[in-house]
């Protein structure tokens, strides 16, 4: 794949300045509290949609036959991770007691920050990631834009869609796929969007976003959210989520047409069941195996050999 590089133009110049700006700003005038910030930061999460992000960059290049931009990939990464890292301040505030009946260590649950800086984070975090995707044009803009509201529907006490099981999953596949919409919309039309990761992407997401659930099955209870475990038992709940993961890493060559990808699903199937199945949840070695998959597939489509 061609790769472009050129000398930033103006506004790529203001944006940059002012991103350096703002993170110098932070750290000078709260260094300490933005270093903590930064360590309950979740990194694998922020990897698996700055992948959604990147996959869909190289395939809109890859498909609409054009050089990678290296700006606009940039741009819809930052884009894509700050959006998240918006919906993370807010969704902590509504799943604060959740959060602490299962021990998680939150900026809120840890008193890092208020309610009231929450949501000056979030909204100012969301509002900048949509001026990075209008960076990269009008689609990319409204694909991030449609992201922000399934969020707002998944999280928010107005309607918080995330108490039903398996509409909280489908929207979480739902927000992944409107980001890599988002991706692939900077380089080429959306409506090339190939079925194959449509599918893809809405069925195995589906399919096993529920593994996350596992940890906080106390506080959903609590709470009243549906989610897998607390409708199965952790027990039952265990074996049927396993199953759901392996299903979808070996249906994942068949849907993508790729069936030489086989020698990565099977290991990466078998192993994240495993996982699973084990006592004692080991969620970052589910997120590395899954984001070793990822990155298997965006290799074999810059390269050509997926679509």
């Amino acid at each position: 794949m061609e790769v472009t590089f050129y000398f930033p133009g103006l506004i790529d110049l203001i944006i940059l300045s002012v991103l350096i700006l703002g993170t110098a700003l932070m750290f000078i005038f709260a260094a300490k509290r933005t270093i903590e910030l930064i360590r309950l930061l979740r990194p694998f999460r922020i990897i698996h949609y700055a992948g959604f992000a990147a996959g869909g960059v190289v395939m809109g290049a890859v498909i609409g036959d054009k050089p990678l931009d290296i700006y606009l990939l940039f741009y819809i990464i930052l884009a894509v991770i700050t959006a998240f890292q918006a919906a993370v301040f807010l969704n902590d505030i509504f799943d604060a007691e959740i959060d602490k009946l299962a021990g998680k260590k939150t900026p809120f649950t840890k008193g890092i920050i208020s309610i009231r800086a929450s949501y000056i984070l979030a909204a100012g975090l969301a509002v900048l990631s949509l001026l990075l995707a209008l960076r990269c044009g009008l689609n990319p803009f409204l694909f991030l834009l449609a992201a922000h509201v399934i969020s707002l529907l998944y999280s928010t006490p107005l309607v918080r869609l995330k108490r039903f099981y398996p509409l909280n999953v489908f929207l979480l596949a739902l927000a992944g796929l409107a980001v890599m919409y988002s991706g692939f919309s900077s380089h080429s039309d959306f409506r090339l969007f190939p079925v194959r990761m449509l599918v893809l992407v809405l069925v195995t997401l589906t399919a096993t976003f529920g593994t996350k659930d596992m940890a906080d099955i106390e506080g959903d209870r609590e709470r009243g959210i549906h989610t897998l475990f607390t409708l199965l038992g952790l027990k039952t709940g265990r074996w049927v989520n396993a199953a759901l993961v392996l299903v979808a890493y070996l249906a994942t060559p068949l849907i993508l047409g790729y069936l030489k990808l086989y020698w990565a699903a099977v290991p990466a199937g078998v192993g994240t069941a495993l996982v699973v199945l084990a006592r004692k949840l080991r969620e970052w070695i589910i997120l590395l195996i899954y984001v070793l998959f990822g990155i298997t597939i965006l290799v074999l489509i810059a390269l050509g050999e997926i679509f």
